[in-house]
Order: structure tokens, then sequence, then C-alpha cells
């Protein structure tokens, strides 16, 4: 739901970019039918994805690399230790985000990303546990709708934070 989220807020934004998902655990197919379900109420299409499992090359490639939990974003750190400087979950990038600022014009995201993760108190990829969003596979149907209200508004914030109109 991340991806298809922050590909939609992305889209009229000044900036050219690639936005993929990956997961850390084995799972092959379409996305779940309640989360199809909930983005297709929001005006988002989710049925043509596919799920693929994260590799070290897709850290390796990401400017930023975006983690709904912890466990995932250490997952991300395991593939690659020094994606720690470019990897948050996605609601800390943007409380980092809104207290660094919004990357600059001409700023690389790499670049940018580096200056957020110096921004962190303890200086250390990790997160918080508040700024996790909950996973609601296996959950009713009302969770995946909450999650997705949950990642509309952290989507919307990241995409103006990373491309600013």
């Amino acid at each position: 739901m991340a991806e298809a989220m922050l590909r939609v807020h992305l889209r009229d934004r000044p900036i050219d970019a690639t936005v993929r998902s990956a997961g850390t655990l084995a799972w092959d197919g379409a996305a779940h039918r309640d989360a199809v379900e909930v983005l297709r109420e929001r005006g988002v299409d989710l049925t043509g994805h596919a799920s693929q499992a994260l590799t070290a090359g897709l850290v390796a490639d990401a400017d930023v690399v975006l983690a709904m939990a912890r466990t995932h974003l250490w997952g991300v750190l395991a593939y690659e230790p020094a994606a720690e400087v470019r990897a948050f979950l996605l609601p800390e990038l943007v409380r980092l985000g809104e207290r660094v600022g919004a990357r600059s014009r001409g700023e690389n995201v790499r670049d940018w990303a580096r200056r957020l993760a110096a921004a962190r108190p303890d200086g250390r990829a990790g997160g918080r546990p508040e700024d996790e969003v909950h996973d609601p596979l296996g959950e009713p149907f009302e969770v995946f709708r909450a999650t997705a209200a949950r990642l509309d508004d952290v989507t919307a914030r990241i995409a103006a934070l990373v491309a600013p109109l």
C-alpha cells in the first residue's frame, strides 16, 4: 500500500522518482484483497501489484529506503549496513524531515537522506516504536482501512519533503 500511495503523491511533483516495494518475508503473488479494496476506496489501483523479495541489489540501488516496521528496517540493514544513512521508518523520515527541512532544489536525494540521518538523536537507524506502521495482514478489514489512512498521510508528507513544489 505504501508504494502505491507514495507513487500517487509524487506523481505531480518535480521529481523523477522510481518507487519500488519489497518484502523481508517470502511472499509470492498479488497484493492482499483487502489492501486492493481499501486503496480502491481511495482511488488508487493496486490490482497490478506483484510482490518481490528484498535483495541486496534493491537496497544498494535505492536513494532512500523506507520501512513500515523496525524488523523490516533491521532486515534492510542486514543486507547492507551502510544503508543506515538512508534507511528510515516512514514516520521517522517525516519527523526528521520536518525538523531538518525539505530537500533543496538540486540537492541529491541521497545527500538529503544523509542530512536526515545525521539529525537522529542517537545517530543510529532503528526507529522508535511509535514510528512503526502496523502491518494489517491477518487483521479485520477496518485495520486495513486505518493503515491505509495512516500511510496516505505519511506518504503525502514524504512526497512534500522529498519533492517540494
